[in-house]
Parts: C-alpha cells; structure tokens; sequence
C-alpha cells in the first residue's frame, strides 16, 4: 500500500501512536492524561522555582531589549517613521547597526530561557515541575515590551495595512496591488516592500475583513494599526493555547510540555507576535476547531445528538476561518471530517458514515465561506491568488532547492538558463507527494491508527517541507497541533534546535544588508551575549540562593 514502506514508517515511529478506544495504548494515554491533570506543583523544591524564576526573568529581559532595539532597528516605515517620535526612537534609528544588535542580543536571551525551562515542562514523559497558568503568565509577560515596538523580521505588516485599506474603500484586493489601488502617494502604498507593491493580495476574506475594520478603527494610522493588528496576533495565539491545552490532554501530553513548544516558542513570539504574520488568525481559528471537532466526535460516539452536530458544526466553521486566512488552514477540516466517519461508522456501514461527514464538512465550508464573503464584500479571488510569493525562491524549501540546483547544473553543461523550467517541475512533484502524504494520513485517522491531530500535524509537516516557498516560521503550522500529540525526545529536541537556531537567521528589519554590515550586527551582539552571560553566571553563582519569584 501507498507509503507503507521504512520511510513513511520512519516517519511515524518519531511520534507516539494513539491506540484504538479499548486498546491497551488508549488505556495507557487516559492513565498518563490523569496523572498530568492532577500533579500537585507544589512539590516543586524551592531551588527549581528560584531557577525557573530566574529563567522567567531572563526571557522578559531579553523581550525588552528587543522591543527597545525595534524602535531603530525593527522593519520601519520608507517614510515618515513615527516611532522615532518615541522617546530615544530618533537616536536608534540613527544607530541602527546598534539597534539591530540590540535585537539580536535580546533573542539571545530569550532563546536561552526558552530552552533552559525545557527540563520544567514535563516533555518525554518527566513530572511537570510548573503550572499551566504560570507559562501563561510567562508568555503574557514577554510579550507585553513587544506590542508597541516597531514591526520586527518582516514589512509585511505594511501590506496588511494597504489591503485594509482598500477593502474599507470598496476595491478589490485582488485585482490589483496596493500602488495601483491606493496610489503612489498614499502613506500606507509607500511602505509597501516592493515584492507586494503591485501585487494582489493573497490572503482570504478573514484576514482581509480584520484588516479593513482595524483600517476603520485607527483611520488608517501606521502606529495604531501596527498595534491592532499586534493585539489581533496576540489573541490568535491564546486562541491556539486553548486549543493545544486541550487537545494535549486528550493525548496524555503534558499540558505545560505542549504550551512550551509551542506558544511559548521564540518563533511564535518573534514572527507571530514581533512580525505580526497572519499565522496567529489562522492556526487559533484551526486549534479551537480542532478541539471543538474531537469534543462533538466524543459525543457522537455515544449518541448522534444536536449538542454533537452543534460543536461539529462551531468546529468547521471555525477551521474554515482559518482557512479563509490561508488556504493551508482548510486541511483541518479533512481530519475532523475522518474523526466524524469512524465514529459514525460504529453504528451504520463505512461507505455511508464516510460519505456522510464529507457532506457535511463540504456543506459548512460552503455556508461559512458565503456568510464570509457576503459579511466583508470579499469575492473568491484568493482561490487562485498568490500575489508575489510565487516569485520567492525560498533555500527552506526542498523542492525549490531541488529545481535551482538542477538548473544550475544545465547551466554547467551548456544547457542554457531553465532554472524557471525547472522550479514549474520540481515544485509541482513536491506539492504531489504532500498530497500523496495528506491523503495517506486521512485514510490513517479514518481507520483509527493515527489521531486526528497527530495525523493533521505530520500532514502539515510534509507539506511545508515540500511547500514551493517556506519561511523560517512556517514550520508553526505542524509544531502547533504535534506539541499536543508527539512526546517523544527526539521529535520535541529537533523542534528545539530548529527553533532556536532559526530564531536568529532573519535581521530585524527583514531586509538583506551587506555582508560587512551583517557581520558588525552578529559579531556585536554575540559579543554582548557572551559578556553578559559570564556577569550573570558569576552574580548567580554568589547571590543566587536570593528570591527572584
């Protein structure tokens, strides 16, 4: 059968499986749910919690550097900038090889204590050490010095902003980009980064509709929209939290192990949040659909009732909105709609159970897609919309690499240039197998070996690394529902590493510099880091017995 061999196998073995309902591993998993909801924290000796305490502070300071370092080194506005109106906005702009060390130095910090509160969490089967609330409370606490910082790691917030404001205008956002819409002249088209200046918007009439009331809301002002839409991010990613707590329990991962790597991930934190991408919206639209879905499947498994239906139907109309931000998001409903089959089909044939969820999955996309569009005026142009990410050639992407490779080797052997003709090729294979892939893995979690949301996760995996462009936080779209399936060290190291060594491959104004100039920003905030890391370990080493919490 399709993708039974080592390498699916392999694949899988990284994850833990979920059992059948009855099975010895389900009783297993229901035995571990337990015992991680009813840990007694207060066991914690008060060395760990001074430690831990210590690492909590640790990552708020290095938040705070990093909102200081934006106002002058962040993605500012080509003109106009407003955060130099801020007190000492104008010195760091003018220092801003300084500012951007500053911000680098900041995510030093907090990668170190993100990956120092690991051993806390409870991941690989380990006792908890810390409370839910109180990796809540961290994530809320390092968060807050970035919400009024300039956008970091990316312009792209200044293209949500344009769109915004062309949908409250009554244009279409996918007729034309934002210089052709607004104008050359308006504030918000001049800030646009050229590769989405005269580009249609790709994103669905979700995003589109948040981005044209907070375009009403804040009259259009760079400063109050950067915010709103900051706070919009700031919400979606505690949407998510919910989401993953739950569906973590249901798992029998810890909690506090799946909110820490996740949410509380330095690429949450500084793509989602300091970069403002829509990936905030979408994946809290599809992690509250995800748990609302396995909750109506419960209780469907027992009785076909109108509370059933009822979360059924909340959890596609949440997915769909998520899918209605990128179209990515639509894969939710996919396993929820398996989830619905197997659980029908304990009480009729497969074929009809099957059929009956498509229906019903196919028809709440349908009905959520025209109340959508009908709500914000939004057509369905970003069915085939892509805007300028088609013209990305991402390194992170296989499949790309694949094709620029194979068309520098014509080059080499007299061929001529088909590096175009090439990326059409692999590109087009890559989406294949992620396809292949997200077919196989349905089949999966409608025979029951693989759950819903281990299954939405791997699906999601293979996809972004077959993707035709991938950014360095679009591995966020599998780790957010795997953090709440997947337990075992190797999946949870890897996803350490890849983290914080990807947390710091992208400058703070999302922009290229030359490689002299690159180099003075690394080499200074390394400098700094090192320094400052040999003062705290002698401070701790004398006067680290004190209280810090």
């Amino acid at each position: 059968m399709l993708f039974q061999g080592p390498p699916f196998r392999s694949l899988l073995d990284a994850f833990p499986r979920i059992g059948k309902p009855g099975s010895r591993s389900a009783g297993l998993h229901r035995a571990s749910t337990e015992v991680w909801r009813g840990q007694d924290f207060r066991s914690t000796n008060y060395a760990e919690q001074n430690r831990f305490a210590l690492f909590r502070w640790l990552g708020l300071v290095g938040t705070l550097l990093i909102g200081l370092g934006g106002l002058g080194g962040g993605a500012l506005p080509v003109v106009d900038n407003p955060w130099f109106s801020l007190p000492g906005g104008a010195v760091l702009g003018r220092m801003m090889q300084a500012s951007s060390s500053i911000v680098l130095f900041g995510v030093g910090l907090l990668v170190t204590a993100w990956l120092c509160m690991g051993p806390f969490v409870g991941a690989s089967g380990q006792r908890p050490r810390v409370s839910t609330s109180l990796l809540l409370r961290t994530f809320v606490a390092w968060v807050v010095p970035l919400l009024i910082t300039a956008p970091l790691f990316t312009q792209d917030i200044y293209s949500y902003l344009a769109n915004g404001a062309i949908v409250r205008f009554g244009l279409d956002p996918y007729s034309a980009g934002p210089v052709e819409l607004l104008g050359a002249e308006h504030h918000l088209a001049r800030s646009v980064p050229f590769i989405w200046a005269h580009s249609p918007s790709p994103y669905g009439p979700v995003a589109l509709g948040i981005a044209a009331a907070i375009s009403s809301v804040t009259a259009d002002s760079i400063v109050l929209g950067v915010i709103a839409h900051r706070l919009v991010s700031f919400g979606g990613v505690l949407a998510a939290a919910w989401g993953i707590r739950n569906v973590a329990r249901r798992c029998g991962v810890p909690e506090t192990a799946a909110l820490w790597l996740g949410i509380l991930n330095p690429l949450t934190i500084l793509h989602l949040i300091g970069g403002i991408h829509n990936e905030a919206i979408m994946l809290g639209f599809v992690l509250v659909g995800l748990e609302l879905g396995l909750r109506g499947v419960d209780l469907l498994r027992i009785v076909s009732s109108g509370q059933a239906w009822g979360y059924l139907a909340l959890s596609a109309i949440s997915i769909t909105c998520g899918g209605l931000v990128k179209v990515t998001g639509f894969i939710g409903l996919g396993f929820i709609g398996m989830a619905i089959a197997r659980a029908l089909a304990q009480r009729r044939q497969k074929a009809p159970a099957l059929g009956i969820a498509i229906a019903f999955q196919t028809i709440m996309l349908v009905l959520t897609t025209a109340a959508v569009s009908s709500i914000t005026g939004i057509g369905l142009g970003w069915v085939t919309g892509q805007g300028g990410a088609a013209s990305i050639r991402s390194w992170l992407s296989v499949s790309t690499d694949v094709g620029v490779v194979s068309g520098f080797v014509g080059m080499l052997l007299g061929l001529g240039d088909h590096i175009d003709a090439m990326l059409i090729v692999t590109r087009g294979i890559g989406v294949a197998i992620a396809v292949a892939f997200l077919i196989r893995l349905l089949w999966a979690t409608l025979r029951g070996t693989i759950h819903p949301a281990g299954g939405l996760g791997v699906a999601t995996l293979v996809l972004v690394i077959f993707f035709p462009v991938v950014h360095p936080w679009y591995p966020l779209w599998a780790i957010y529902p795997l953090a709440a399936w997947a337990n075992r060290f190797f999946f949870r190291a890897g996803v350490a590493v890849y983290s914080a060594t990807f947390s710091f491959l992208v400058l703070p104004r999302g922009l290229g510099l030359q490689a002299k100039t690159v180099f003075t920003i690394y080499g200074v905030a390394a400098c700094c880091f090192v320094a400052f890391l040999a003062v705290a370990f002698l401070w701790y080493r004398r006067f680290g017995s004190g209280k810090l919490h």
